[in-house]
């Protein structure tokens, strides 16, 4: 199988701006080190969600801002064992605000001079990841690395007495591990990789409304130290060629989002609950097909699909599961391929932990990514 061929199917998965659970982006894929040769790629997804509900009769609106996800890494063989690879992306991300006018954007001390908010969550996190690939016989091989990544959030409240939540920017550091198996002349290729979970330790602000008496209510901010965890993951990719020209592609990615807490110490003591938590982990699949139409172009198709857990979720991530399709194609000259994508995503109906009911939501995203051969 040519390259093209291998750059439509990941372009149709990956470069697509993926919507998964909790606040999943990236997907945290290895597929540079199995480039051939010494490779640079940059890769630009763009998403549009639209996602909505209501609560006590009010209308959310469409809630989830549209955003991007930028990918650059570069890959470099060092002799025929052994790969080097590193990564840029944006692996986790929330963006959500709500209208004035829900119920839980309403501070109740607001007639006392309490502050006037929206509930509303900002979360970036960005990544750097350094990997290694030493191949063994019989087409094996290790993969391991490390991951330095940066975190920052912002959470605004105000249905508890105009609570705001402001971390510093604080990176931390995990890992990675993985095997593999190749057959060459087959196109067949298994990868599985584990994703550790990191741990970051946020300086914090926090600022809430003092309950009356006495009138008016005034605001106290603490400095505070919040940990928050990204969590673990595994994922494990395969492809086969089926047919000549053909070539069948899929994943399957876990996380363990219980693992992810954000309890915040005056939230916490205010609400009686975590800020943010999950009761479920997720499981992704993805099964797609691709197809090298000449020597030039080759495109690919894929679906996607994300379990449902049924559970209550956060009204800030009001979603559970979701279905999608995708396509994708690569055109190739010379020591280039420039790779296009599309993908709709059906998002799963949510209840939260307030009894908000959301439903009949979705999202496109699309995606375009440009890998440059040096040798």
């Amino acid at each position: 199988m040519k390259k093209a061929l291998l750059q439509a199917c990941a372009v149709c998965v990956g470069a697509t701006g993926a919507y998964a659970g909790g606040l999943d982006r990236s997907g945290q894929g290895v597929n540079i080190l199995f480039e051939e040769g010494s490779v640079v790629q940059f890769r630009l997804g763009y998403a549009n969600p639209d996602v909505s509900g209501e609560q006590n009769g009010v209308d959310s609106g469409n809630i989830a801002n549209s955003f991007w996800t930028p990918h650059l890494a570069y890959k470099h063989s060092f002799t025929d064992q052994l790969d080097f690879a590193i990564i840029y992306d944006e692996p986790y991300g929330a963006d959500v605000e709500y209208p004035s006018n829900y119920p839980l954007s309403q501070n109740p001390l607001a007639g006392f001079g309490g502050r006037t908010d929206v509930l509303r969550a900002k979360a970036d996190v960005d990544a750097i990841t350094a990997l290694v690939r030493y191949k063994f016989d019989g087409g094996f091989s290790a993969i391991g690395g490390i991951r330095a990544q940066r975190a920052k959030a912002t959470v605004a409240v105000p249905v508890v007495a105009g609570y705001e939540f402001e971390s510093g920017s604080e990176v931390d550091f995990g890992y990675v591990v993985g095997v593999a198996w190749e057959r060459p002349d087959i196109a067949a290729r298994v990868a599985l990789t584990y994703n550790s979970k990191i741990t970051h330790d946020f300086d914090s602000t926090e600022s809430i409304n003092r309950r009356p008496p006495p009138v008016p209510a005034p605001l106290v901010t603490s400095e505070t130290e919040t940990e928050v965890v990204t969590p673990q993951s595994v994922n494990l990719d395969f492809q086969t060629g089926v047919a000549p020209k053909t070539l069948l592609f899929g994943s399957i990615r876990w996380v363990d989002w219980p693992q992810t807490v954000l309890a915040p110490p005056v939230y916490t003591a205010a609400a009686q609950q975590n800020l943010v938590d999950y009761a479920d982990d997720t499981f992704t699949y993805t099964l797609g097909l691709g197809y090298k139409f000449t020597e030039e172009f080759s495109g690919a198709i894929s679906a996607g699909y994300e379990t449902s857990s049924g559970s209550a979720v956060s009204n800030l991530g009001p979603t559970d599961g979701f279905w999608s399709l995708g396509v994708g194609g690569t055109y190739t000259f010379e020591q280039a391929q420039i790779s296009g994508g599309i993908r709709y995503t059906d998002i799963g109906d949510a209840t939260t932990t307030t009894g908000g009911q959301f439903s009949g939501n979705s999202a496109w995203s699309v995606g375009l990514q440009l890998t440059y051969t040096l040798n």
